[in-house]
């Protein structure tokens, strides 16, 4: 299973995820632009072509269990438009975003946040997920870099649970929704 893009977020979603508002944002990355830079590239941007910094989220999920909100920053044009100069590593023309200038203060040393909601009740899900944030937390306290043993130390306890997240990623995903394995397809064309 892999974090996948949702190309659309439903109700119920945005609800459980205290999402108050949703845009369609076009992606245009720019020269010199850097996947997981986009504070910087759209600082250089603004710099460069005016216009300022809007922060909100954008969001992926996980065997549909698990929605990631990943702090994200675009460019908010001088004519209220915003633009996403960071190229992504979806290769979409649009992304999902909510603006949420509260993001500001979370930052650590230039890096953006990250939260994870559990889409279903499960205590193994909980558990997983705090190994998520914990990660996140490492991510953000040493300047982006976490050492290769606390990672794989997080690894191996991720390791004991992924069977039964797996398990409720099949169970909660039906055919008609975008498959668990983060292929991009519907399940009833990937994996049964």
């Amino acid at each position: 299973m892999n974090y996948f893009n949702l190309p659309s977020i439903s109700k119920e979603i945005i609800k459980r995820a205290a999402i108050s508002n949703i845009v369609c944002v076009p992606i245009e990355p720019q020269i010199g632009s850097l996947p997981l830079s986009c504070l910087k590239n759209v600082k250089s941007y603004v710099e460069i072509n005016g216009g300022n910094i809007q922060f909100g989220w954008i969001f992926s999920c996980l065997g549909n269990v698990v929605l990631k909100k990943t702090a994200h920053a675009v460019v908010a044009r001088d004519d209220k438009s915003l633009l996403c100069v960071t190229p992504n590593e979806y290769k979409l023309d649009n992304l999902n975003f909510s603006p949420d200038n509260s993001i500001e203060g979370l930052i650590k040393n230039t890096f953006l946040p990250t939260h994870f909601v559990a889409l279903v009740q499960n205590r193994s899900l909980e558990n997983f997920l705090s190994l998520e944030r914990e990660l996140d937390q490492l991510r953000l306290n040493n300047i982006g870099i976490v050492s290769s043993v606390d990672v794989r130390e997080i690894e191996r306890r991720a390791a004991v649970l992924y069977p039964e997240i797996l398990d409720l990623a099949k169970k909660h995903t039906g055919g008609y929704d975008y498959c668990y394995c983060g292929s991009g397809r519907k399940r009833k064309n990937c994996c049964r």
